[in-house]
């Protein structure tokens, strides 16, 4: 991996890079920072980003860490939410920055603008699946391939981000699964499968403010705000106040007692939404969560519509 960019690329020597839009961004801490730091005080996640564009803009760093920066903002800027003014990518220039990473051939990572950046060029995603022979009792194994993935990903989570993925070299805005283009053998027999057995374990356990949960439901409703399910309306009497409440940031992510606000730590999701947000750490955000929904209604539409004008111009029987 190259550290740095060794092509001549503007934005990695300039705050302001052309063609970059002047936008502002509302930063939200993740909590208050120990009280021996002061009352004024705030921890943020993005530690890698806000240490060093903050202090550019007159806040005074108390400390970092691997997770954390603990921060005080200046005196004429106490009030949430804190807001910044900072260049940003177009989406159309995160494409292009993808295009230009993926003809060089090589990973690098670096700074563009003032966020960090790093991009991975074609990364092996194949996977290989492992089973018991039931006769030899031999293990065995058989590769399934998938296309290598790119990706691109600019600023930091909890500042700023936007990510860009594709394969061949075809890009598009977000995050893509994994493919895997080989399904499971139907062919291959299978032992006898068994559950139900008990087992100890330990767990760590974060508690959860049942109150702030309320707080949180009664803002935004009962209503999934990735996907704007809400259950009574689907389900009628028997859904009715059923919605997960999901923290912004993992409470294991933040590791101590913190003031929770209910209206920007916690978001109402269905099921189905919050666990796809806790398939990666940190999670997904919301906003990826509906663009990725977005884009796959696009793609179901268009098979659609390429299966009836399919249909439309076989032969009448």
């Amino acid at each position: 991996m190259t550290i740095g960019l060794e092509w001549a690329e503007p934005a990695a020597s300039n705050h302001t890079p052309p063609g970059w839009p002047i936008e502002i961004i509302d930063l939200k801490p993740s909590g208050k920072a120990p009280k021996r730091y002061g009352p004024d005080a705030f921890r943020f996640s993005a530690a890698l980003t806000l240490s060093v564009i903050l202090p550019r803009r007159g806040w005074t760093l108390i400390k970092t860490t691997k997770t954390y920066a603990y921060l005080r903002p200046p005196s004429d800027q106490m009030n949430q939410p804190f807001r910044i003014s900072i260049a940003v990518p177009t989406p159309a220039e995160c494409l292009a920055l993808a295009q230009r990473s993926f003809a060089k051939g090589e990973s690098w990572i670096g700074q563009i603008g003032e966020w960090p950046a790093w991009y991975f060029h074609e990364r092996n995603q194949d996977m290989r699946r492992l089973w018991r022979n039931p006769t030899t009792g031999e293990m065995e194994s058989e590769l399934n391939p998938s296309p290598p993935v790119s990706s691109l990903h600019i600023g930091e989570w909890g500042a700023w981000e936007a990510t860009v993925t594709g394969t061949g070299g075809n890009f598009a805005l977000g995050v893509l699964p994994p493919s895997i283009k080989a399904s499971m053998d139907a062919g291959v027999p299978h032992a006898l499968l068994f559950e139900g057995g008990v087992r100890s374990a330990e767990l760590t356990q974060y508690e959860r403010n049942p109150e702030a949960r309320r707080l949180c439901i009664a803002h935004y409703g009962a209503v999934c705000q990735a996907c704007d399910l809400a259950f009574e309306q689907k389900y009628g009497a028997i859904g009715a106040d059923l919605i997960h409440v999901h923290h912004v940031t993992p409470l294991s992510m933040i590791g101590e007692v913190y003031q929770v606000d209910p209206i920007r730590d916690l978001v109402p999701l269905c099921a189905n939404c919050h666990h796809v947000a806790h398939q990666r750490n940190p999670p997904y955000t919301i906003a990826e969560i509906r663009n990725a929904i977005a884009r796959q209604a696009v793609h179901q539409s268009g098979a659609t519509r390429d299966a009836v004008e399919h249909r439309a111009s076989l032969p009448n029987p």
